[in-house]
């Protein structure tokens, strides 16, 4: 009789030790040598089909747990409303900023927060269509900059904000915020001029350029890049004044487009006695302008209606074109009054613009260090303080995260000192300055009344005399706007005074 038993050789240093022998078989889920001898301490385990092939009952093998690896950053349409709540986080902060540090009326909080919600009403059509989450949508981080001479249309630049665009829904910008925050205060009639709000926002004070940094952390790293490039950009590129006053006019199209929202008249006289107290100008330039006003039949209001918008027709640059063409008329740059008597009986002053000059010179404050578009060679050429200054500037950009409280008290080197922010002068300082200049430039009335007054109007910038131009730019540095944006707006109010002169004299 064959001996049907399967024998198999123990692993290398292992035998049976009773008899030596080096030989196994199995049986019962028992191992046994050559000679029958059982073998203690016999472990079964897993060494594939050929040792399970003897084994008896069922054999399981324990599958492998799959561990899937979490996404940190969110995509599709998770990420775009990722970053719509970093956008009304980012606002909310710059209303708090406004009503605690500037003292405007808490009721801006509601105006906004309305405003607001009326842009993101329809953001639930984020969350209809058939889009794979893994495809992003990437919007440009750069600020589309506009010209000084273009010619602003309400109909192209208006957005239709209806949740049926579904995935084409515009998304509101970073600039939205800022925009927002004006349109606020316009409402309200709190006298807030556009430019103050970007010089603020450029000087890091208003919440804006490094708002990103500003971010819960989980917020930080849940976004998309393509987002935080968008939230990053302010960082390094300041606001231009043409990309403000142009996302002002978009959002007032757009609310008349989609709820047929029409803005109320600007709050001008306020804004008017801002520009002539940081100019130190006389105070007929006011009279002048409210007399002009009243003939050509202006308002001051934003031209949601308008099928061509061009920026006389902007209330801020109508505001301050008005100022300059007052003052050319009553207080000339040649010297001397042409309107010396008024229909009153009553005369104007004279006013000495060199004297003007020098003295607003030397009481503007210096304007901010700027470090764009800086060299190696520039870098190689710096003081001693302005390496600091640049060294600062370069740190600003760094990300601080994971951060330790406790290692603030333990610092391994000396923290460095903050650039020093630019001053804003405070009331009390723009009166005094204002008061000194007048007190040197304006004199005793002319009574020698010129033979014939010829008005001077300039059409180009280079076609400025340098205290004009010195006047000019005084006047569009308060308002954020280019010299050519005023001069091209000073020209078209003056060509609107002819052509009423024209049509009186037809009469």
């Amino acid at each position: 009789m064959s001996d049907s038993r399967n024998f198999r050789r123990m692993p290398r240093g292992e035998r049976c030790p009773e008899c030596g022998s080096q030989r196994y078989y199995l049986q019962d889920g028992m191992r046994y040598c050559s000679r029958g001898h059982q073998i203690e301490g016999f472990i079964q385990f897993d060494l594939g089909e050929e040792a399970e092939a003897g084994l008896m009952g069922t054999v399981s093998k324990k599958q492998k747990a799959v561990w899937e690896k979490e996404r940190r950053q969110l995509t599709g349409e998770a990420g775009k409303l990722l970053y719509l709540e970093a956008l009304q986080l980012l606002l909310r902060k710059q209303i708090l900023w406004l009503i605690k540090e500037k003292g405007h009326r808490e009721e801006l909080e509601t105006v906004v927060r309305d405003l607001w919600d009326l842009r993101i009403r329809g953001a639930t059509a984020l969350g209809q269509g058939t889009a794979s989450e893994e495809v992003l949508e990437i919007f440009s981080s750069q600020p589309t900059l506009v010209e000084s001479t273009q010619l602003w249309s309400s109909r192209s630049k208006s957005q239709d904000w209806s949740a049926e665009r579904g995935l084409s829904w515009p998304i509101p910008s970073m600039g939205d915020t800022l925009a927002l925050c004006y349109l606020g205060c316009y409402l309200l009639r709190i006298p807030t001029r556009l430019g103050e709000l970007l010089k603020w926002a450029n000087d890091f004070a208003f919440p804006y350029r490094h708002s990103f940094q500003q971010l819960p952390t989980e917020m930080q790293d849940r976004m998309p890049l393509s987002y935080i490039k968008i939230f990053k950009t302010p960082i390094r590129s300041p606001l231009e004044g043409a990309q403000v006053y142009s996302t002002v006019m978009d959002l007032a199209c757009s609310y008349y487009l989609n709820y047929n929202m029409v803005f109320p008249d600007l709050n001008y006289m306020p804004l008017l006695f801002q520009y002539v107290k940081l100019l130190a100008l006389p105070v007929e330039s006011i009279v002048a302008v409210r007399r002009i006003c009243d003939i050509l039949g202006y308002r001051f209001h934003l031209p949601v209606q308008n099928t061509r918008v061009y920026p006389l027709h902007n209330p801020e640059i109508r505001l301050i074109a008005l100022l300059i063409v007052a003052t050319k008329l009553c207080f000339p740059f040649n010297g001397g009054s042409p309107l010396t008597v008024s229909d009153d009986g009553l005369t104007l002053p004279s006013f000495d613009w060199n004297t003007w000059q020098s003295a607003k010179g030397q009481s503007s404050p210096g304007k901010p260090r700027s470090f764009d578009g800086v060299t190696p060679s520039d870098v190689a050429s710096m003081t001693d303080d302005d390496l600091d200054a640049y060294f600062r500037h370069i740190a600003s950009f760094l990300e601080k995260k994971n951060t330790n409280p406790v290692t603030e008290f333990f610092p391994v080197e000396p923290e460095p000192v903050p650039d020093p922010v630019r001053a804003e002068p405070t009331a009390q300082e723009v009166d005094d300055m204002a008061r000194a200049v007048l007190q040197s430039a304006v004199g005793m009335p002319n009574m020698e009344v010129p033979n014939k007054f010829i008005y001077e109007a300039y059409r180009k910038v280079d076609d400025l005399p340098p205290i004009a131009k010195h006047f000019y730019n005084a006047l569009s540095s308060e308002a954020e706007v280019s010299l050519e944006t005023t001069v091209r707006a000073v020209y078209m109010l003056e060509q609107a005074i002819v052509a009423w002169q024209k049509a009186e004299g037809n009469k």
